[in-house]
């Protein structure tokens, strides 16, 4: 198992309506992120108990009808999220 990702406490994040997704705003930089549903599922993954693998298992277990990309997508989401300092 890797390292469990964590939110950066430099983050604030509200939920939108019902699966409408939610925003994420980071406090030093000011970058304002909006997230679909998916991306909101995983933001509220990162937990600080879940690894990569876990996160996809996660939301594979959330989206039974999930296409064959999630865990290639999940990948390169997280990956924008570390670029732009919101995961640590």
């Amino acid at each position: 198992m890797s390292r469990p990702l964590q939110q950066t406490p430099d983050a604030v994040y509200r939920d939108l309506a019902e699966g409408r997704g939610g925003v994420l705003l980071h406090l030093e930089s000011a970058d304002y992120v909006q997230l679909n549903d998916v991306a909101a599922r995983i933001w509220n993954a990162i937990d600080g108990s879940r690894d990569t693998d876990a996160v996809v298992a996660a939301l594979r277990a959330q989206l039974p009808d999930a296409p064959a990309t999630l865990e290639d997508d999940v990948r390169g989401f997280l990956a924008t999220l570390r670029e732009r300092g919101l995961v640590v």
